[in-house]
């Protein structure tokens, strides 16, 4: 774990904003809901003139109202769209042509699942046992399946590939080679432009809002945390992040579940 070497009450005085997760973070795994505790925590941030924001693998369309909370910004996609408050886009991204192109010719060779997001759709090619079991971990119904080789292969914003990590390398190094993978559950991996993460997002959500990333705070339990976990000022992981997480925070907290937010708010002395 990375050593925190701010000043604790300057932290407290000058924390400008707060990143969040949203699954297994935000959401429990088990729960699928926000606690109270949680909802608590970010209005009286909120209250405190501390910005809010959801920094998501999930796709803009995808992403539930949560209208008790007033979130200052979105990122969605691991940083490939920024939204405002009001999910208006004032940053987009697409996947190369040519990947998405290669890893349809490849699919058709190898029967491979991988499902598409873009603005407005999202559908998987096929169902595997890891697409069900992800589907069902998340308890959110399938996408609709539909021929990735029917569907205009240029405004697409994130690739879900459901294979091993094995699989996942092979594809990242040797079917498309202009973007990068990260993955959250052991199920499947984000795939999304090259040099774009989470940690690209919180940066343009901290140019447009005039916030100093050293007053930054982000909260996260997945591998597509960990450049924000690493680049924010401070970095809260949750309880039941893998260890390689653990270390790219500067504190460990509970899970989502168990309060895992409020406890750290609370401890940072932020509450």
């Amino acid at each position: 774990m990375r050593i925190f070497t701010h000043n604790m009450n300057e932290l407290i005085e000058q924390t400008e904003a707060v990143f969040f997760d949203f699954d297994g973070t935000l959401q429990g795994f088990d729960t699928h809901q926000i606690s109270s505790s949680a909802i608590h925590s970010l209005q009286s941030l909120k209250k405190n003139g501390i910005k809010i924001f959801i920094a998501t693998g999930r796709s803009l369309d995808g992403f539930p109202a949560l209208q008790e909370l007033d979130f200052d910004g979105y990122i969605f996609n691991n940083g490939v769209i920024c939204t405002d408050g009001q999910r208006e886009i004032f940053h987009i991204s697409y996947i190369d042509e040519q990947d998405v192109k290669q890893l349809i010719d490849y699919s058709i060779q190898e029967n491979l699942a991988f499902s598409i997001m873009k603005l407005g759709h999202f559908s998987i090619n096929h169902v595997n046992d890891y697409a069900e079991q992800a589907f069902c971990f998340l308890n959110i119904p399938l996408p609709e399946i539909a021929d990735p080789s029917l569907l205009r292969t240029d405004d697409i914003t994130q690739l879900n590939i459901f294979v091993d990590e094995e699989k996942e390398h092979f594809l990242v190094n040797s079917i498309m080679k202009n973007v990068e993978s990260s993955r959250w559950m052991p199920y499947f991996a984000d795939i999304n432009p090259k040099g774009l993460n989470k940690m690209t997002g919180v940066t343009k959500m901290a140019e447009r809002f005039g916030i100093d990333l050293n007053r930054t705070l982000a909260f996260g339990d997945g591998g597509n945390d960990k450049p924000m976990l690493a680049g924010c000022g401070f970095g809260i992981a949750m309880g039941t992040a893998n260890t390689d997480v653990k270390q790219a925070a500067n504190y460990v907290t509970h899970s989502a579940d168990e309060d895992g937010v409020y406890k750290a708010l609370k401890y940072l002395k932020l509450l």
